[in-house]
């Protein structure tokens, strides 16, 4: 018989500081937090803010964006995401998630490993 897995809820999701002035970032589920096998985050950019330049050797990222427009700088371009799109980034790609718009950028981010990796460049 297959072992049961209990149901792990982020009820208060790990907040991880960021300056006030550059926006917030909760972390709703991986390994640590709840158990899973993958991580998810909730980002939240002010106008003008980014993160910085990084990669993730462990795990692929997927940004889902759901207000406000950001680019998407890597070495070979940059992408520019307004609400509805998504984005891949693959394993160990360096990369930096800008908000060019005039609101705050409201976005979610999934990553293939529950212990993801972040490499700052």
């Amino acid at each position: 018989m297959a072992e049961k897995k209990a149901i792990r809820v982020a009820a208060s999701a790990e907040r991880m500081a960021l300056p006030e002035e550059q926006g917030s970032q909760a972390w709703l589920a991986n390994e640590s937090l709840t158990g899973a096998s993958l991580s998810v985050i909730r980002l939240t950019l002010r106008p003008g803010q980014s993160g910085g330049t990084h990669r993730h050797p462990n795990a692929d990222e997927v940004i889902c964006l759901f207000q406000g427009t950001v680019r998407v700088h890597t070495p070979a371009e940059a992408i520019l995401l307004q609400p509805g799109d998504g984005l891949t980034v693959p394993a160990g790609l360096t990369h930096q998630i800008e908000n060019v718009g005039n609101e705050e950028a409201e976005m979610s981010l999934s990553y293939s490993s529950g212990d993801r990796r972040y490499v700052a460049e």
